[in-house]
């Protein structure tokens, strides 16, 4: 009974991976006004990772899946440790929670008893709702502020908001039910990836029609969040899992080529319809991209100023904007933010104990992909990783915000099972 009621609470958690319903139990501020990053809740879905993964009880994973698994613990333990030497206590706890319920979630996805293929498919069903919402707000250019899905308010009009400017106006990018379109794009990248590996499964027909609806709905709905690393690490990513594919003669089943087909063609007439903004997500003369670009690139500037603060142990978890606004007070709270890069914010916050944990982490599970990685699961890992590397070099949310872990904990998961599957099938 306790088994079945912990499985159910996993693929709810999964189902509501996309909500950003959570207690706020205290807010901090930043030149006076509060910050995102100075939040300390507690999100609905981290509740029943938490119970999931204590009534599962003992966890049954593969002997090989072992050294990732200690290798885990000890780059968690170098984050309460870095925390010890922070100035920035509450937003460090705040976020050490978060990582908790990520490390658990997790755990209780390389488990055994976990069924890869539901969750996933629990995962693409759940993709739903935001996806409703993120068309919602393009057609429209507004977003109610709803509780029950922690969704703020949004506006085109309204200044901070994210936006495509064209010379025909304003378009609010779809932010689904997340905080930020770049994270909506990440998981519609990811819920592209995991689509095309369902689809090797599919054996009736009504599987395949859901398939294809599905892929039609992911492919257009990725291009409306005008999510710039997202689209280029879904590029990579399939450019590459073509690429090995075709050297190793390990070609999709007949039945996946109608999925491939819808999803590159919904992704084309998208991109046909918006063309305008898209074009303008590269042009760096539109004033909003040349603010974003000179915004990205003052961070690598500033970043030394973070890092050299504590090279060793960091300057905590959630401690970047933080000891930035301390070393350069009296600026407005949103210029205060992490750089867009998760492998150097690790380094600022965890220092380079932490930094050199998160290699022997990565080097642990590259053990474990190589022995699969010829085999068709083998294929998707490694191209799971590219697309997490791409997005992980040009943005900060798979590290500093909680529906960013949950997307790396759920992936890297997923990555873990697939690698440890040796199976041709």
């Amino acid at each position: 009974m306790i088994p079945k009621f912990a499985n159910t609470l996993l693929f709810l958690a999964v189902l509501f991976l996309p909500w950003q319903t959570q207690w706020i139990i205290t807010t901090l501020s930043v030149s006076g006004e509060p910050s995102q990053f100075g939040v300390f809740g507690l999100y609905v879905v981290e509740v029943m990772i938490a119970c999931a993964f204590l009534l599962r009880g003992r966890q049954r994973m593969d002997e090989r899946v072992q050294p990732i698994a200690r290798a885990v613990y000890l780059f968690l333990s170098i984050a309460f440790f870095s925390l010890t030497f922070s100035a920035v206590s509450i937003p460090g706890w705040s976020h050490l929670i978060h990582l908790v319920s990520a490390v658990m979630f997790f755990f209780v996805l390389v488990d055994e008893r976990t069924d890869i293929r539901r969750i996933l498919s629990v995962f693409l069903f759940g993709l739903l709702v935001p996806i409703l919402f993120g068309w919602a707000q393009v057609v429209h250019g507004i977003s109610p502020a709803l509780t029950t899905l922690g969704m703020a308010a949004k506006d085109v009009m309204t200044p901070g908001v994210a936006v495509v400017e064209t010379v025909t106006g304003r378009m609010l990018r779809a932010y689904g039910t997340f905080p930020h379109p770049n994270i909506f794009g990440g998981y519609m990248a990811f819920g592209i990836l995991a689509l095309a590996w369902l689809a090797r499964f599919a054996q009736r027909p009504v599987e395949r029609i859901g398939l294809i609806l599905a892929s039609s709905v992911l492919g257009a709905t990725l291009i409306i969040t005008f999510s710039r690393s997202a689209w280029l690490g879904i590029f990579i990513a399939f450019l590459l899992l073509i690429g090995l594919m075709l050297s190793q003669k390990k070609l999709p089943p007949h039945r996946a080529i109608p999925v491939m087909i819808v999803g590159l063609a919904s992704i084309l007439l998208t991109l046909v319809l918006f063309h305008a903004q898209v074009f303008s997500r590269f042009n760096p003369s539109v004033r909003i991209e040349a603010i974003s670009i000179e915004e990205r690139a003052s961070q690598y500037q500033t970043f030394g100023e973070v890092f050299w603060t504590s090279p060793l142990l960091g300057v905590g978890p959630n401690g970047y904007t933080f000891t930035l606004a301390s070393s350069d007070p009296d600026h407005p709270v949103w210029s205060y933010q992490p750089i867009h890069n998760t492998f150097l914010l690790i380094l600022a916050e965890l220092g380079v104990v932490g930094f050199v944990m998160l290699f022997y982490w990565m080097s642990q599970m590259d053990k474990l992909i190589d022995v699969s990685r010829k085999t068709p699961n083998g294929l998707f890992v490694v191209s799971a990783g590219v697309l997490f590397l791409v997005i992980g070099l040009f943005d900060h949310y798979l590290w500093s915000l909680w529906p960013g872990l949950a997307l790396s904990a759920l992936a890297f998961g997923v990555m873990v099972r697939w690698g440890s599957e040796n199976k041709s099938a």
